[in-house]
Formats: structure tokens, C-alpha cells, sequence
């Protein structure tokens, strides 16, 4: 949601009438653009207006709601800055959190004001929180990403002081914003965190005019955002592009120039998202840990600095040397109208467009959702956390896995299964289980397609740019079905595991097999069946022993009792504060402990009966 600084009235009007300009259009006789008070805790709202959406009727399924033109979205790729980030190798949230602070920079001279004017200085994710309600996350997944996050950040103010003092006639401190303070760039980066959408392979993250205002809710949401993705990666337009259009064979050299442009732009763009900031930026986030992999194209928020009233604009033009002209050259010239120009070349950039999904009742709310995510990402990227929750996950350290497995074999056997996970790190990605069975099916189809070499596969131990495996305990209870197809490997047969340890096609070849057991098991579970009725059901191919699957049971409930224990109890939580910020922290914090811990006790409770059942004699 954007957040009002100061007048909710006076910042909605110049905001809609930033929307008429920009053909940014939505449907006034289904929905209203209102500015509303916070009075529910647990969320990102810093201050006491917001502007939200609520419906006029009642919404049908697949009714557009709003249009929003791709040349209204702020995108490092089509920034003024645009030619200094290819130049500089910079791409990701970080090209795009200087390029929102390059436009806060230019006040009410930039195209996107009537935008920016209409959100907050910040968002009160937990990277920005004090040490003393950092306190609250202790033993959460949250605590222990935030531990990484500050590190990362200050890597990237240091990418941009680098940045300022090579282009200083670019880069001016005004209008509120200065280049040289780490506390304004972590207002930004945390906005842009909390309200970047992926809009296409040209673009990447970027924020997207309207689509913020709308409220994510995991369980009910009423729109989602569609857009076309695969669009020119030089000019970013889905439609008329010359640079697809066929090439005449007196073009030859004309080709061979474009060619080599693609190339070279392709260097320089992040295309998959937030999670990386170029060659020179580092990841910004660090919740890889259960959903680090997750794609986020599916659609996420996004959020800047307003509060222009009272702060004194720098003047630094006589500060400029004549020679800085070359460096300022590099920055696009604005536009004169204070609006991007768009006519019908600029419409050819095609759209973003809302669409109801779910039906929404008049006078409700219109929610949006930001991704299928568990509560410990929404609150480390967000700063809200939902109750009830599909998608929560609580991630195991991969050191207390192999730790367990030592206990239950021996130490060699978990040092020849760290080996077998750092070889196949592309295959452990981390993924939820809601999203399984889809998956495997990709995958088989993928194994029937894959003839590496094991040599090849053991490179892929060495592949930086594979993110490291990620293990978890997932709603409803259970443990995510890469652990648990890993323990299977990992608590069989020595004559068993010695195939699987030589062999990676070996590997290759058994794991989504186990892996499937495990799907149906885990559905067999939910639906109520008794434990020796799922694994019946399951095992219909005889593909794992029983006394295997009940080791597995043991070691999964005592994984999670060891990540209980790691959370605590909840005594932390005992003095609720008075001021409004603290308590919608504590109130988050309160309400992300409670979901981990359900997640956990449900996974202790359903896997020690399964235990106790497939290991009696």
C-alpha cells in the first residue's frame, strides 16, 4: 500500500491527476482509489493515512481493472542512468534503487513526481528495525537472514559512493536526498524491496504506478497482475520492434552490430529479479534460506521517499566544474511537461494490466498478492505477516541435517552426503511443496532429456551461480520433499548408498522416484489416511523399505524439535509497547513466531506417530 506522508486529500488529488496524464486508467465505475486510516497492526505502515482500493460492486472473474502503460514504470533499464549502469556493469534492485533516488533527487522536476510525492520516506521492514525489536525475531528465519542483510547493503552503498564520485554532476544531493548517507539509501532500498514488481526480461524489477496501492492477502486475493514478458531485450517493446524485423542481406553488417549490442546489454541487465545487483552489486536479501529461489515474476510491490514539505532544497550547481559536462551528458535530458511523453510509438511498450480472479464483494477491499510466499519472506521483504498462511516455511540449517545424519549412521556417510548435495545443487533448489507435483513433472521430463556426464555433474559443485541447496519444514507439517527424498539416500543401504555416492546418474535416476513416493505419502497424510495406509498407497512400486521410511520419520520430528528449540519461547514478547510502530513490530514478530512454531509442532506430532508406526516390529 502507498503510505501518505502529510495531507491524504491533497496527495491522492495530484496523484490521480498524475495517473490522467500518464494513461495510467483504471475502471471508476467498478473501483475507488480512497485514502483510509491504519488501525490494524502487523504491517509496513509508517504512517497514519494510506491510500487503498476499495470496490464500487461487486467484481467478476476476469474483469480488467486497471491498465497501466509500461512507459509510466520506473526501470533502471529505460532510466535516464540507463547508458551509466551499462557502462558500470551495474543492473538488479541496486541499478533500481538508484534510479528512484536519482528521480526523488529531481523534486517536482521529475516526470514521476506526482508518483512519488504519494508514498513513504520508508518502509519498516525489518533490515531498518533497532537492535531492541530485532530482539522479538531471535531463533525466527527472519533473525537470522536480517544478520546478513546489513552486510550485503553496505556492499552496495559502497558500489554507489564509488559510483557518485565518478559522475558528480550526475549524481547532486538535493531535494531531500543525499548521495553520501547510508541511512537515506536504506529509506530506498528497503522501499524499492518492499514494492518492486517484475514487469519483463527488458525491465526486470521495477515500480510499477498504481499497482502498489493495492493490499496483499495471501489466502483471498482479488487481482494479479499480467503482462507480457518477452519483449525486445534492446528496446523493450512487444510490438513493432525493428530490431526483430527481418534483415535484408545488404544488412549484414547493420545485424552484426545489433548483435553485438544484445550481447553486451545482456552483460548488464539482472533479468531475474531483486535477487542480484549486477557484476558489481550483491544479493540484497537474504532469505534464500526456505524461498530464496522463489520466482517473483509473479508479482511483487514496491516504495519511495515523499516528504518533500519543510526540507531544504541544495543548490550544488555552483559547486560544478565545467568539465563534469561530459559525465552529466550521459544522464537523459528531462522532459519539459514534467510527464513522460506517451504516444502511440510509446504504447508499443505494451502494458500491465490488473485483472480480477477471485470476485470481491461492493464496498470490500480489492487485494492484490505479491507471490505465493510463507510469512517469513513477506515480513523480511514486506514488514506485514499474515495469519493463516498456505505457504509458511521454517528452513533447517543444512549443518544440523548433516549433524542428524551422523547421529544415525556415522560421520563418514554425512561428510559423502554433504558431497552429494553440493554436486547437485541445480536439483535441490529450494521450492515449496504446494508447488511439487507441477515440478516433478517438469523434471522427469527434464531427466529423460539430460545425458551429462558425471564429470560434468561434479562441476556443478563449483558453480557460483547456482544458489546453495535450502532445506524445510513446510505448512502443513511436513518436511519439504527434497529433505526428505535426501534422507531416504542418505539412511539406506551401505550397498544402497555406495551407487548413489558413485554414481550421479545414479542419483539422478532415483531421486525424483523417491521424490514422488514422498508427494503421495505427504497427500495420503493430509487427506487422513492412517500412516500404514499412506505408506501403502504410496509405495504400490515398492520403491523404499519400511524401516527406511521410519528412520526418516525419526530424524524429520527430530529436526524439528532442534529448530523449536532454536526459536524459544515466547517470554521475549511479555511487555507489549505503547508507541505505534513498536507495537506493529512486536505484533508481527508475535504473529511470525506463532506461525513457525505451528509449522514445527505439526511436523513434530504427525512424523513421531509415523516414526513409533513404521518402526514397531
Amino acid at each position: 500500500m502507498a503510505i501518505v506522508a502529510q495531507s491524504g486529500e491533497e496527495t491522492l488529488r495530484v496523484l490521480l491527476e498524475w495517473f490522467e496524464k500518464n494513461k495510467v486508467t483504471y475502471n471508476e465505475e467498478a473501483i475507488k482509489v480512497v485514502t483510509q486510516q491504519q488501525t490494524q497492526g502487523g504491517s509496513n505502515i509508517v504512517s497514519p493515512n494510506g491510500i487503498g482500493i476499495v470496490a464500487k460492486r461487486a467484481l467478476i472473474d476476469e474483469e480488467p481493472l486497471v491498465m497501466i502503460p509500461k512507459c509510466a514504470v520506473i526501470s533502471s533499464a529505460s532510466s535516464a542512468l540507463a547508458n551509466i549502469f551499462e557502462d558500470e556493469g551495474l543492473g538488479g534492485s541496486l541499478a533500481l534503487c538508484i534510479t528512484v533516488m536519482y528521480e526523488m533527487a529531481q523534486g517536482d522536476e521529475s516526470p514521476w513526481y506526482g508518483y512519488l510525492q504519494s508514498l513513504p520516506r520508508r518502509a519498516d521492514i525489518p533490515l531498518l528495525w533497532d537492535a531492541e525489536s530485532l530482539k522479538w525475531l531471535a531463533g525466527t528465519d527472519v533473525g537470522k537472514w536480517v544478520e546478513r542483510d546489513e552486510k550485503n547493503v553496505r556492499d552496495d552503498f559502497g558500489v554507489l559512493q564509488t559510483l557518485v564520485a565518478d559522475y558528480p554532476s550526475v549524481f547532486v544531493s538535493q531535494n531531500g536526498v543525499r548521495w553520501d548517507d547510508f541511512e537515506c539509501f536504506m529509506d530506498t532500498t528497503s522501499l524499492v524491496s518492499s514494492r518492486a514488481f517484475m514487469v519483463d526480461e527488458f525491465r526486470g524489477n521495477s515500480m510499477v504506478p498504481f499497482a502498489d496501492i493495492f493490499n496483499h492477502l495471501t489466502s483471498a486475493a482479488n487481482v494479479h497482475i499480467e503482462s507480457e514478458e518477452a519483449v525486445c531485450l534492446l528496446c523493450g517493446n512487444e510490438f513493432g520492434c525493428e530490431h526483430t524485423e527481418p534483415l535484408d542481406d545488404s544488412d549484414d553488417e547493420s545485424e552484426h552490430e545489433d548483435h553485438d549490442d544484445s550481447e553486451s546489454h545482456g552483460d548488464h541487465e539482472d533479468h531475474e529479479g531483486c535477487e542480484s545487483h549486477g557484476e558489481s552489486g550483491s544479493d540484497e536479501w537474504s532469505d534464500e534460506g526456505s524461498e530464496g529461489s522463489e520466482d517473483e515474476s509473479d508479482g511483487e510491490e514496491i516504495p519511495i521517499l515523499v516528504d518533500y514539505n519543510g526540507i531544504p532544497v541544495i543548490d550544488s550547481s555552483d559547486d560544478m566544474d565545467v568539465d563534469d559536462d561530459d559525465d552529466k551528458d550521459k544522464a537523459s535530458d528531462k522532459n519539459e511537461d514534467d510527464s513522460p511523453k506517451m504516444d502511440d510509438d510509446d504504447m508499443l511498450s505494451g502494458t500491465l494490466d490488473m485483472v480480477v480472479y477471485q470476485p470481491c464483494n461492493a464496498g470490500s477491499e480489492v487485494f492484490n498478492t505479491y507471490g505465493d510466499h510463507g510469512s517469513a519472506y513477506l515480513l523480511h521483504r514486506y514488514g506485514f505477516c499474515d495469519t493463516d498462511n498456505d505457504f509458511d516455511s521454517v528452513s533447517l540449517d543444512t549443518s544440523d541435517i548433516m549433524q542428524a545424519i551422523s547421529v544415525a549412521v556415522s560421520e563418514k556417510r554425512a561428510a559423502d552426503v554433504a558431497v552429494i548435495i553440493a554436486r547437485s545443487k541445480r536439483m535441490l533448489g529450494p521450492r515449496h511443496r504446494a508447488h511439487q507435483s507441477e515440478e516433478d513433472e517438469d523434471e522427469e521430463e527434464d531427466e529423460e532429456e539430460e545425458e551429462e556426464s558425471d564429470e560434468e555433474d561434479e562441476s556443478e559443485s563449483e558453480d557460483e551461480d547456482t544458489p546453495p541447496p535450502a532445506f524445510s519444514i513446510d505448512a502443513p507439517g511436513h518436511p519439504d520433499l527434497n529433505l526428505t527424498t535426501m534422507l531416504v539416500l542418505s539412511l539406506a543401504e551401505e550397498s544402497v548408498f555406495d551407487q548413489v555416492f558413485k554414481s550421479s546418474s545414479t542419483f539422478r535416476h532415483f531421486f525424483p522416484i523417491i521424490r514422488q513416493f514422498w508427494t503421495l505419502f505427504q497427500a495420503k497424510l493430509d487427506s487422513g489416511a492412517s500412516v500404514s495406509a499412506a505408506f501403502r498407497a504410496a509405495n504400490s512400486n515398492t520403491v523404499v523399505k519400511k524401516h527406511t521410511v521410519g528412520m526418516v520419520c525419526r530424524v524429520a520430528h527430530q529436526l524439528a524439535e532442534a529448530r523449536l528449540a532454536q526459536l524459544g519461547d515466547n517470554s521475549i514478547l511479555k511487555n507489549k509497547p505503547a508507541d505505534p510502530i513498536l507495537r506493529a513490530r512486536w505484533e508481527s514478530a508475535k504473529q511470525l513466531r506463532a506461525n513457525e512454531a505451528s509449522v514445527l509442532q505439526m511436523c513434530i506430532k504427525r512424523y513421531k506417530k509415523a516414526a513409533t508406526k513404521l518402526l514397531s516390529p
